[in-house]
Formats: structure tokens, C-alpha cells, sequence
């Protein structure tokens, strides 16, 4: 069976780290070629150049913040000058904070969702028409196990995070008969910089859930193959939106609530910065 991802094209937002970097490079070992996308061009350029000299494809870099007003119009339009069909995007740049509400920067509330939502439906809207007039292709939208309910503590990013679940849940039924695939990817803990971005420090429970960097991108990669629309890599992960399906919602929010405080301060009186 051939490979869909050989000899295609795949835009990866977020590529300068973390999974990003990770699709990046299990896509290229697998003859993708790729329009590597981030702030930090440094760290793209030499990506790109690895990845082009190791496995023997075009790796392109594009500079851009999509948590900017307008960041994901100019990535658009940066890629279309580049006159090169996108086959495959992965929509994977966004971040976090656990920090209370009303304690948070306003900035960076609006920027998350900004980068998280507003840049993901941007990009969707530019890309998709044309994956569906070729019949091919699709995206793969980086949610979480946090969009499966409400997050005191993280309430801005678990609110994203059912955003993109949804909104990939229902493109995917609309593109499904044009041969387009879209899947939301939902990962539990995984160690990357995100964790330290927004003042993270895993608790015992939670690193149970753990999964590499480079395993949830192997298992999300085949549940795209296999044209899933949600997918929640980790059995540990899976029984966790199992649980909270089932039970009542006001209960698991005050649990959730009570767990979250207690990391917080725990983060807090550690002496962490805190978006």
C-alpha cells in the first residue's frame, strides 16, 4: 500500500520544537517534503537542512507568528508565494497556562486564543477547498485530553482545546466525501517545552499519562492513515475521557478544581513564573 505521505507536501505549524519538531522528523524519514513554520528561523533553518540531508527532500522555511493579529493570513500568503500544493497540514502551534483566571494577563488569554482557534480555522479555511478539489489530503489539528471539559486552572486553553475537538469533529464529516481526511489529535502529557511555557510541573497522577514525543506522533500519524476524527493517544488518556464522559459534569469539575488549585500553589510557592 503506498505511502500517502511520500512525495507530498505537509506544512507543519510549530515545527521549531516539541511535536512539531517531532512530525517534522518521522514525516520527512517517510519522503514527506516539508514547509517548516515557527517565530525562531535559526531553528527552522537547521532543521530544514538536516532533514533535507538525511532523508533526501525539499525542506522549506516560512517565518511566522500566528498569535499575532493577522499571523495567519501572512502565513497563508507566504506559503501560496511559494507556489508549492499543500497536501497535508499540521495545524500544531498553540500553547497553555495554568495560572487563575482573574491572576492571568489579558494579552496572553487573547493571544492563546488567537493562536490556538482563530490562526487553526484560518489556516483550515485556506488549505481545505483545495485538498477537497484535488480529493486528497487532509489536516491534522493538535486539541488535547484537556478539551474534554471544563479546566480550572488551565480555563482558557481547555476551552481551545473543545474547540478544536469540535470544530474538527464536524469539518471532518463535511470533507469525509470529498476524500479528505481531518483528524483531531488529542495528547495527554507529553515532555516538551510545553509544559515549562506554562508553568507545568506534572503531578504523580498525571505522569501515568505521560507519552514520548515521538510515540504520540507515531500513533497519530496512523490513526490520520486510518481516517479517524478524534484520537486519544494512550490508554491511560483514553480511560481518562471515558471517566469524565460518565460522570457527572459538576462532579469532575470540582475535582478537577480542587486538584488544579493545589498544583498551582505548588508551582506558585515554588517560585515559578506563571503567564
Amino acid at each position: 500500500m503506498p505511502d500517502i505521505f511520500s512525495g507530498s507536501w505537509v506544512l507543519i505549524t510549530g515545527a521549531s520544537s516539541g511535536l512539531g519538531e517531532e512530525f517534522a522528523r518521522q514525516l520527512s524519514a517517510r519522503k514527506a517534503n516539508l514547509i517548516l513554520s515557527a517565530r525562531s528561523k535559526d531553528k527552522l533553518d537547521a532543521l530544514a537542512r538536516d532533514l533535507a540531508k538525511a532523508h533526501g527532500i525539499d525542506a522549506r522555511v516560512v517565518v511566522q507568528d500566528l498569535g499575532k493579529p493577522g499571523g495567519a493570513h501572512a502565513l497563508c500568503s507566504q506559503v501560496d508565494a511559494l507556489k508549492i500544493p499543500v497536501d497535508h497540514l499540521v495545524s500544531n502551534a498553540g500553547y497553555g497556562s495554568r495560572s487563575p483566571f482573574v491572576e492571568s494577563d489579558p494579552e496572553w488569554q487573547a493571544q492563546m486564543v488567537r493562536l490556538n482557534c482563530e490562526a487553526l480555522v484560518s489556516l483550515s479555511r485556506h488549505f481545505l477547498p483545495k485538498m477537497a478539489a484535488r480529493r486528497g489530503g487532509g489536516i491534522i489539528h493538535l486539541a488535547s485530553v484537556a478539551g474534554f471539559q471544563p479546566l480550572p486552572y488551565m480555563t482558557t486553553y481547555a476551552a481551545t482545546k473543545a474547540f478544536v475537538l469540535n470544530f474538527s469533529s464536524a469539518l471532518s464529516a463535511e470533507v469525509r466525501g470529498r476524500d479528505v481526511r481531518v483528524l483531531a489529535l488529542c495528547p495527554g502529557p507529553v515532555p516538551t517545552g510545553f509544559q515549562k511555557a506554562a508553568g507545568i510541573t506534572l503531578e504523580k497522577g498525571e505522569r501515568l499519562a505521560v507519552l514520548s514525543a515521538k510515540e504520540t506522533v507515531r500513533r497519530g500519524l496512523a490513526a490520520y492513515e486510518a481516517r479517524k476524527d478524534v484520537y486519544v493517544p494512550g490508554v491511560v488518556n483514553g480511560l481518562m475521557t471515558l471517566a469524565v464522559k460518565f460522570a457527572p459534569r459538576g462532579l469532575v469539575v470540582s475535582a478537577l478544581a480542587r486538584a488544579m488549585e493545589q498544583s498551582f500553589a505548588r508551582t506558585r510557592a515554588a517560585g515559578r513564573s506563571i503567564p
